[in-house]
Order: structure tokens, then sequence, then C-alpha cells
């Protein structure tokens, strides 16, 4: 059993607490990590590790100063700061956009890929579609636990 902690990086998912700090889940040693495969745009494949829902992917700032927006302001907007956002070794990332009730699965600039409209609080296995621009196969995502 496991205690809320109280830290900046600590937070719940569902009935699970995790430290992001640390990237653990407090009760088992594990963070969730989504494996993105098969999907036709060869920079969104790959192992996605946890994010604290507070900060800011790279990715998505970069777009924001393109477009001349205020990164804080818009990730505010468009996340709820409370789901995990996942993001790869390449920077590609997925994230819950509140705005538009859809997971966007961005590829390392930011640019978004794949969407898929579901609420959960993970992004669902399939259902995604390809933004323009973007090449099937459509992506095939599985959400996991990695001892870390």
């Amino acid at each position: 059993s496991c205690s809320r902690l109280r830290s900046f990086s600590t937070f719940n998912v569902g009935s699970r607490i995790y430290s992001m700090a640390t990237k653990t889940e407090c009760k088992s040693g594990k963070t969730p990590v989504v494996t993105v495969k098969n999907a036709g745009v060869a920079a969104v494949n790959g192992v996605f590790l946890a994010q604290n829902p507070l900060s800011i992917p790279k990715g998505f700032a970069s777009t924001c100063q393109k477009m001349f927006w205020e990164p804080k302001e818009m990730w505010e907007e468009l996340s709820d700061q409370k789901r995990l956002w996942f993001e790869a070794e390449n920077g590609s990332y997925i994230y819950w956009n509140k705005s538009d009730g859809r997971w966007w699965i961005d590829g390392p600039s930011g640019a978004g890929v794949y969407i898929v409209a579901d609420k959960g609080e993970f992004p669902p296995s399939d259902g995604w579609k390809a933004l323009q621009g973007s090449r099937k196969p459509l992506p095939t995502v599985e959400v996991g636990e990695k001892t870390v």
C-alpha cells in the first residue's frame, strides 16, 4: 500500500499514484509506457515514456513558437494537466487534447500525425486517423507498464 505523497511531481492517474521525479509508481515500481507500432510515419513508432502532465513537450513548444503563440498558455488551454502525456527518445509525443477530446500522436517537430477521439486516461489501441500529409498504415497503440 502506498500513501499519497505531497510533492509537485507526484499525482494520481486512476487508482495509482505516480512520482514523475523518479518515474516510478510507488506501489509496484512501474511506470506506464505506450508503444506505437506499424505506423506509416516511422518517426512515431517506438516506446513512449510517461511524462509529468504539467511539463510541456519540446515539439509542442517549438510549434507554438513558430506560430508566435505562448507555449505555456497553449499547453494550459489544450492539455488538462492531469492526464499523463508520453514521449519517445526522438521527441515524438502523445497527449490528450481537452479542446477537441482527442488523443494526438505528434512527430518530433510537434506536427500532428495521427488522432483518435477518446476520453480515456490512456490512448486507445485502435481507431486512429491519419492527419493530412500522414501515411497509412494507421498505428497500433499498446499501453503497458515498465519497471524503472
